[in-house]
């Protein structure tokens, strides 16, 4: 009962003893709040380079001037639980990259090659607690819709470059943030 990672005093508590089987004496709903972690992440734009960290669903790219991403390095901070982010992308001529993880680069950083697609998952207690969302921009297609726990967003055998990415974390089994 209670909260874990906002900072916030308990204010009151109240206990009541009920006997053995008996229902409780009100909700038990929303009895504990686990802070999420953030999700930051950062793109690299060919032609552009690196742009600046971003976090919690802002777009991370650019939509309207024809840019690829590269590579992309994401990451979890301010984080309880223990899991890790792990990603995979597609490239332009090679396929599926192998998973990375905490930050590191998947994709390419010296504007030779495009994303055409990323596959984002969780793990461990990070995966039981919270379900990663995540769309992209693609060339001659616009925003995709949301993808969720390791789905693919973007495109195969299109040659098409992503172009901007938005990433949240949503409690397990929340809505989701759009089609």
């Amino acid at each position: 009962a209670g909260t874990q990672g906002y900072s916030c005093q308990i204010e009151a508590l109240q206990i009541v003893v009920v006997e053995k089987g008996s229902k409780a004496p009100g909700s038990i709903e929303n009895a504990f709040k686990l802070k999420p972690a953030d999700i930051v992440y950062a793109s690299f734009i060919n032609g552009n380079g690196w742009q600046n960290e971003v976090k919690n669903g802002a777009l991370s790219g650019t939509t309207g001037v024809a840019k690829a991403l590269g590579g992309i390095k994401i990451n979890l901070s301010n984080k309880i639980l223990s899991g890790n982010v792990q990603y995979a992308s597609h490239i332009q001529d090679k396929g599926w990259d192998d998973w990375k993880q905490n930050g590191d680069v998947s994709g390419t950083a010296d504007g030779k090659k495009r994303l055409e697609a990323i596959k984002i998952q969780l793990t461990d207690e990070m995966a039981k607690h919270y379900d990663i969302y995540y769309r992209v921009h693609v060339q001659n297609f616009g925003w995709l819709g949301w993808a969720k726990n390791g789905e693919a967003a973007g495109t195969e055998a299109y040659s098409y470059r992503v172009e901007a990415i938005e990433i949240k974390l949503l409690d397990k089994g929340a809505e989701s943030p759009g089609s």
